[in-house]
């Protein structure tokens, strides 16, 4: 699959013959407001879209659930409890994921069901979507240095196609691990990207312009949809920070 998604040809033929998906059952309880046809729209041009704010009763209800939340480290499954308003790392591993959100918080389902967010990943999409995954984590601050290969540019290949939304549950600076987008990497490729998933900061120096590079902070309630085949990266953080996702695809 990661080898025949690079190219464009291959990802067409893959599409084409996946078959279709059952539809989403949609929600309404969250009214998102957005303009769906902008989004769409602004997603295929560059890559991602323009930010939205999630209504200040379902981000107060993401946070409450964040704060009774159970987490689980990366590379193990030893369960840990994190305290919203003074969260620390408890262990040594960098990430702390809550894949279980879809099932345990309403709100979660809430918005991956939004009428108005799947019919921006349909839009995008062009088929019917399927929800492949929904989970936050915390990043923290990392203190050995063999967690920075973590935090490179790099693309994702989830699916033939895919498109994913954030959303930030913490206020991010630029302290607080930014998550970084480079504008229009997600259509075409050379064959040296197509080869090369990872990129230095010296490659990205060299190979695109400084106004490629989107770095997106915001406020916590805030997020943005992304079509995470382009280049992208989690900046370090010198401050923790908490994010939502949900990925849909083909």
């Amino acid at each position: 699959m990661r080898l025949v998604c690079r190219f464009n040809f291959t990802r067409k033929i893959g599409i084409s013959l996946v078959k279709k998906n059952p539809e989403l059952v949609k929600m309404d309880e969250i009214d998102m407001a957005v303009d769906v046809a902008s989004f769409v729209n602004h997603i295929k041009d560059i890559g991602f879209s323009q930010t939205f704010q999630l209504p200040e009763r379902a981000k107060e209800s993401l946070i409450n659930y964040a704060k009774k939340a159970s987490y689980k480290g990366q590379y193990s499954n030893k369960i840990f409890n994190i305290d919203y308003e003074n969260p620390k790392k408890p262990h040594t591993d960098l990430w702390y994921l809550d894949k279980d959100i879809y099932v345990n918080c309403d709100t979660a389902k809430q918005l991956a069901h939004n009428t108005e967010l799947v019919e921006i990943a349909k839009k995008y999409l062009g088929k019917e979507p399927k929800i492949k995954s929904t989970h936050s984590w915390w990043s923290f601050p990392q203190d050995k240095e063999s967690y920075v290969h973590n935090y490179g540019y790099h693309y994702d290949i989830d699916s033939y196609k895919f498109v994913k939304f954030f959303i930030y549950l913490t206020d991010v600076d630029l302290d607080c691990g930014p998550h970084v987008i480079i504008s229009n990497t997600h259509k075409k490729k050379s064959i040296y990207e197509k080869i090369n998933r990872k990129l230095s900061e010296e490659q990205v120096g060299k190979m695109f312009k400084k106004d490629q590079i989107n770095v997106m902070t915001g406020k916590a309630g805030e997020g943005f949809f992304e079509d995470t085949f382009a280049y992208h990266k989690g900046t370090a953080p010198k401050k923790p920070r908490l994010i939502f996702q949900v990925e849909y695809s083909i």
